[in-house]
């Protein structure tokens, strides 16, 4: 689906917005703190209904008032499709053309969005549930069931370690229930652990093959899965059981996994350069958007912000190339240097100051 139009109501420092959008590539430029960024974030919200910056939805709503909509038209033959998110202090509302979803995890899906921020460093040198998070808003995108094998694991998580720590405080001692618990569990980590498995199957050739092309390195990189647990031993949990009592924790399962990253067999904390490690994090993302492309037969929508930085002109002319391709892309920037704006050929540049559209300019011509 291309974006055309985009209206933000009480989102942040924006009172009220609408922007129209370039089908292709649009360039959002100002300052730092203008607004350029809430202007992805809400996209993103539209898609997956939460901020890719904060854990706490009422954040998004602009101070003083009680709640927060945003609402996006998309061209989509023979009709136009509406979507929208309202974000209040007690909860969220999402609509697809006007019908409510009563399950957030439902509406997820219908907008895919992939999503490259300065935080994204930590995919590649940060802990291990930076990347998890990764792993399930990805494959949410791609699969229905995927969320609702997550929602059943987590709750039973949360029941089997409220049991484990009631074991270590020796207030019951029931393992009866314990192990009806993580059996359970166990059913549903195996199906999350082969729709991850089968996920990085699929990525890990178009991740190797981006990296090349965006750094033009002649190095061997390469990155995979690793879960905590294979799936099929189930008798693991029963050693760790011990364990798991004494620490009131469950030390098994998808909530521990994680991904590696190398470069020449080596783990790319221990000798990555910075613009590696960012071009690595770009090329993830990209080879996200690849994978979509794959399932879903369409584009997702690309948001980068503040892309470019430490990147050198090399990689910043390959990433120029790929996205031009075909995605429709929303990108921030604080300034577009000639070099750069020479190699794009269609676009549209929206300038942005204390959360007003100043300059809109299309093909050249001003829209605006």
């Amino acid at each position: 689906m291309i974006l055309a139009t985009l209206q933000l109501k009480n989102v942040r420092i924006y009172n009220a917005l609408t922007m129209q959008c370039h089908p292709k590539l649009n360039i959002i430029i100002g300052n730092n703190g203008q607004g350029k960024t809430t202007l992805l974030e809400s996209i993103y919200f539209l898609g997956l209904t939460k901020s890719h910056k904060t854990h706490t939805d009422q954040q998004v709503i602009q101070t003083g008032q009680e709640f927060a909509k945003i609402q996006g038209v998309f061209n989509l033959n023979p009709t136009p499709i509406e979507m929208s998110v309202i974000i209040s202090k007690v909860g969220k509302k999402a609509n697809y053309n006007h019908i409510e979803y009563s399950r957030l995890s439902d509406y997820v899906g219908q907008l895919n969005v992939v999503m490259f921020a300065p935080e994204d460093l930590d995919l590649i040198k940060g802990s291990p549930s930076e990347r998890r998070r990764f792993i399930d808003a990805s494959i949410g995108q791609l699969s229905r069931p995927y969320m609702t094998y997550l929602s059943h694991y987590k709750r039973l998580l949360k029941e089997r370690n409220d049991v484990l720590k009631m074991m270590q405080k020796q207030r019951i001692n029931d393992t009866v229930l314990l192990h009806v618990i993580t059996d359970q569990m166990k059913h549903y980590g195996k199906k999350i652990i082969n729709e991850r498995t089968q996920f990085f199957h699929a990525l890990e050739p178009l991740f190797k093959r981006l990296y090349k092309e965006l750094s033009n390195e002649f190095l061997k990189v390469n990155m995979g899965y690793e879960p905590s647990w294979d799936g099929v031993n189930n008798h693991v949990y029963e050693k760790r059981e011990t364990l798991d009592i004494l620490t009131g924790n469950t030390s098994l399962g998808p909530h521990r996994d994680d991904v590696f990253f190398t470069i020449d067999q080596t783990p790319v904390k221990d000798i990555a350069s910075q613009g590696q490690i960012r071009t690595m994090a770009i090329a993830l993302k990209l080879a996200l958007v690849e994978r979509v492309l794959e399932v879903k037969k369409h584009y997702p929508v690309v948001l980068l912000d503040d892309v470019f930085s430490e990147l050198d002109e090399s990689r910043q002319h390959h990433l120029l190339n790929y996205l031009q391709q075909g995605a429709q892309v929303f990108m921030t920037t604080t300034t577009l240097a000639e070099p750069l704006k020479n190699r794009i050929t269609d676009y549209q540049s929206i300038e942005i100051k204390n959360g007003n559209i100043i300059r809109s300019v299309r093909h050249g011509t001003t829209t605006l």
